[in-house]
């Protein structure tokens, strides 16, 4: 699919499926290091495209994984928090539902359990949102 977006100049559905594969890149649990590669190629790729709203997909997988690997945190946490003000102001709820699932795996990857409460009471119901991925069967 993203070959053909490419061929025929539909660059926002390249970047759909550069979306869908970085979610299934991440759920077939391929080792993380590679999956930072393939993601960090992708950003490129949308960076030259002027594909954002992908580019804001990808980077949440992207910060997810770095978090996991214990690389920047800090930074990915900032990264989070600011992708998901943009949703909330723009209505965007699959972005913020995406951002929300993926900061709820880090907490319970890590056994975080107070912040994995904490952020599945203030973001409500997100598998509403997230069915098309398969995200919310997790």
């Amino acid at each position: 699919g993203y070959q053909i977006g490419l061929e025929t100049g539909e660059n926002e559905k390249a970047g759909y499926c550069l979306i869908t594969r970085s979610y299934h890149l991440y759920y077939i649990g391929r080792p993380l290091d590679s999956i930072q590669k393939e993601l960090e190629a992708s950003i490129l790729v949308l960076t030259q495209l002027k594909q954002e709203i992908s580019m804001s997909f990808v980077m949440i997988v992207l910060t997810t994984v770095k978090k996991l690997r214990g690389i920047d945190v800090e930074a990915g946490d900032e990264m989070l928090d600011s992708t998901l003000a943009t949703a909330v102001s723009t209505g965007n709820v699959n972005l913020s539902a995406s951002v929300n699932l993926f900061k709820l795996e880090v907490f319970v990857f890590f056994q975080q359990w107070r912040e994995a409460l904490d952020l599945v009471q203030k973001a409500g119901n997100v598998r509403l949102t997230l069915v098309c991925l398969y995200s919310s069967v997790r």
